[in-house]
């Protein structure tokens, strides 16, 4: 693995791979009748043994784990159970951004087909606090008056201590389940579901909000509906999975390669009207990348917008109209809120450079009047683009203009935010997340000393962070003869491509491009491999000054894409540079 930085060097040193990789690779060849530099790739990432190689190239749904292995399961199951037998409501408090909109779809959808009564509520995010709050759960069980029932919490609530208990004063019965950090003090729920928990044994600690959901229904099927195929709700947690960015491996691979293939059969009509919004083809496979882009950015707009119960709706039509009219509303909110983004960017842009011009390695940009739906995905494109991590201000509208000041944040690979964030706690009102993403509030007086506070602790961390990211460059093909179509279809075997999986970037030296030519500020060439022409395209690589007839190295990802019905390899090109 070689690890380069824009723009690359003729003296980047390309290091050869050690026998162990290569004889790791010889004996993927033999085992699995692939090309032994895709098991050179697996041993770099860690993949060292047959069975696992196995196990990460063939995962099946019978190797998940079983679910009362999660600390809480047998009590949340057990109070759900009862709660049933009793006849009493299921209520599902849910959460505005895909993970949370997937898990409330689910436990409705299962819900409902084992004949339970449930309700869900999910907070509009531009008039109510993130997650459970005494106004979300009063407007929760406001929907089946005068009954008390078991509350279910998802993708939210381990740091809802007071909400927890106002719920249990209301008569109800309470279960949390999430996968953000838990703080040292836990809600008093009947039962907690979240594999990051003290004294939690699940061989997965970064399930999504989804992922925790569908092992609820996993350990409540075994007593209330032996006979419900639980694989047709896996589309939703391969949405929910992708979504929230945790890594694609162990468990959440297996959820999520048999939930992309559920995802692909389009049986949803929901999923079915999306895709045709999102310009993919009927026949089209959907893969991991088309859900980060495509899908969910879609699902992610009713909540960012207020409106989020559109995106449940969506996931839940049963008929082609209804499916249709919400695939209409999300797409028309995306569009809407993809203006929100280009405009608040525009406002922003020099604030941001001129921080990182400054050397500072924790980004703090306030702007008093930006929508905050949007807040994550600019905190987002910042902390890509200047390759540090960044949180984004506005006011906080709901508490009193200007008193109280909103954020989100996002993070760079090896800065956990979260712990940063709790360094900081002193001067916060609040704060959750995890890792790579998180939410506050703060005062506004304290906006100033939480910067420069925030600032310490990333460079304490890091002393330095460059302005680019590196790139990781996984195998450096040193013939041409190693481009075919049959290695760019066994590179598809690594799929899905994610967090923690990455999708492979090869190295061609030297290399001249056939055809080349700018369209629109994309860089479209081929490349002659050996008995196979691949088409390429470099988005938004123009290469200025560049001669683009001279060899020169190019950096790529082999993709398999879709053009008039029809499938086809394609390069991808990340870096196309002089020697």
């Amino acid at each position: 693995m070689h690890y380069i930085d824009s723009p690359i060097s003729v003296h980047t040193p390309i290091c050869s791979r050690g026998p162990l990789e290569r004889a790791f690779g010889e004996m993927i060849a033999k085992e699995f009748g692939l090309p032994c530099q895709l098991g050179e790739i697996l041993y770099s990432r860690g993949v060292t043994t047959l069975e696992q190689a196995k196990e990460f190239l063939y995962p099946q749904l019978s190797m998940l784990p079983m679910p009362d292995r999660m600390k809480g399961m047998r009590e949340a199951a057990s109070c759900i159970l009862e709660n049933c037998r009793e006849d009493r409501p299921i209520f599902i408090h849910g959460d505005y951004d895909v993970d949370g909109i997937t898990a409330t779809a689910l436990l409705m959808a299962f819900f409902k087909e084992i004949g339970q009564e449930s309700f869900y509520y999910i907070p509009n995010r531009l008039e109510e606090s993130y997650g459970l709050s005494v106004s979300s759960i009063d407007r929760l069980v406001a929907q089946c008056p005068g009954r008390a029932g078991v509350i279910i919490s998802v993708d939210c609530g381990i740091t809802a201590i007071r909400e927890v208990a106002y719920a249990k004063q209301l008569g109800h019965r309470i279960i949390v389940t999430d996968h953000h950090e838990p703080q040292d003090i836990l809600p008093a729920a009947d039962a907690i579901l979240n594999p990051k928990q003290a004294g939690c044994t699940f061989p997965c600690s970064f399930l999504s909000g989804v992922g925790v959901a569908f092992f609820l229904v996993m350990a409540l099927r075994k007593t209330m509906a032996p006979g419900v195929n639980l694989k047709k709700y896996l589309d939703l947690v391969a949405l929910g999975t992708v979504a929230d960015v945790v890594p694609l491996v162990g468990v959440n691979r297996i959820l999520v390669r048999a939930g992309l293939e559920v995802l692909s059969a389009k049986d949803r009509l929901g999923v079915l009207f999306l895709c045709n919004c999102s310009g993919l083809e009927v026949e089209q496979g959907i893969l991991s990348e088309d859900i980060s882009f495509k899908l969910a950015p879609r699902i992610n707009a009713a909540g960012r917008l207020g409106f989020p119960r559109k995106g449940v709706e969506l996931l839940l039509a049963e008929d082609m109209q209804q499916a249709r009219q919400a695939a209409l509303a999300l797409e028309q909110m995306n569009a809407v809120r993809k203006q929100l983004v280009v405009d608040a960017l525009a406002m922003i842009e020099a604030e941001c450079m001129e921080q990182a011009l400054a050397g500072v390695n924790g980004l703090t940009i306030y702007q008093h009047d930006c929508h905050p739906g949007v807040l994550g995905i600019l905190a987002s494109q910042i902390a890509e683009r200047y390759n540090r991590p960044a949180i984004v201000f506005a006011d906080d509208q709901k508490n009193g203009p200007g008193n109280l000041l909103k954020g989100s944040g996002r993070s760079i690979k090896g800065v956990n935010l979260f712990h940063v964030l709790g360094q900081c706690s002193h001067v916060l009102e609040q704060f959750g997340g995890h890792a790579m993403a998180v939410g506050l509030t703060l005062k506004k007086t304290n906006l100033g000393l939480f910067s420069q506070l925030l600032n310490q602790k990333i460079t304490e961390l890091n002393s330095r962070l460059s302005t680019t990211a590196e790139m990781v460059v996984d195998y450096n093909i040193t013939d041409i003869a190693l481009l075919t179509k049959n290695f760019a279809q066994a590179v598809q075997w690594l799929q899905p491509f994610g967090e923690g999986n990455p999708e492979p970037v090869f190295l061609l030296p030297e290399q001249k491009l056939l055809s080349p030519r700018v369209r629109n500020g994309h860089l479209i060439f081929q490349v002659q491999g050996r008995g196979h022409i691949f088409h390429g395209i470099g988005f938004r690589l123009d290469c200025p000054g560049m001669d683009l007839a001279q060899p020169a190295h190019l950096v790529f990802q082999l993709k398999r894409s879709w053009f008039k019905g029809a499938e086809r390899d394609q390069v991808h090109a990340l870096r196309f540079v002089s020697p």
